[in-house]
């Protein structure tokens, strides 16, 4: 009688320590899952400011609707609410600037939204720590103060193409 009991007990056990390694199994796969749909976004982002810097208002407002729709599938996690609910309104705010810039034929008001989506994004970013397979780095125009973010250390500026390409500097890494 003795023997069944251990032998319960035993079984119990291992099927318990079956059970916690599917669950570590499937959270690791939805955890890729979810990095997969939030690498999406970095490269969205980065053709609207390489079409700034190629000053093609028609790319980057086709670029910008891109970069929206990619922002609305990031998915946010986080262990307290609060942080939630503020890293959600970050987000609704870059895509709803980055809506009026798609909807803008006009490079320098498309420049303009891009200043406050390079910063939501960013901040984003830095907070949620949502892109993981590639370097970034934020950079700014020392002239003017505003920002983007990059894939390469090399300075293009996507503000002011024409007379300061190369003007800015390294601010931040991720």
């Amino acid at each position: 009688m003795k023997i069944l009991k251990v032998l319960a007990i035993v079984l119990v056990v291992m099927a318990g320590k079956a059970a916690f390694a599917q669950q570590d199994s499937t959270l690791a796969q939805r955890d890729s899952a979810i990095s997969r749909r939030n690498d999406t976004a970095l490269p969205a982002y980065l053709a609207v400011k390489d079409g700034l810097v190629k000053s093609d208002s028609v790319g980057v407002a086709a670029g910008a609707q891109k970069f929206a729709d990619e922002m609305i599938k990031v998915r946010l996690r986080s262990h307290e609410l609060e942080n939630l609910m503020a890293m959600k309104k970050l987000r609704a705010d870059i895509i709803e600037e980055a809506k009026a810039m798609a909807a803008t034929k006009n490079i320098n008001e498309q420049r303009k939204h891009f200043a406050i989506v390079s910063k939501g994004f960013w901040e984003l970013a830095e907070k949620y720590r949502f892109i993981k397979e590639t370097k970034v780095y934020y950079q700014q125009c020392p002239m003017t103060g505003v920002t983007w973010v990059s894939n390469s250390k090399e300075i293009k500026n996507p503000y002011y193409p024409k007379n300061m390409l190369t003007c800015g500097e390294v601010k931040g890494q991720l």
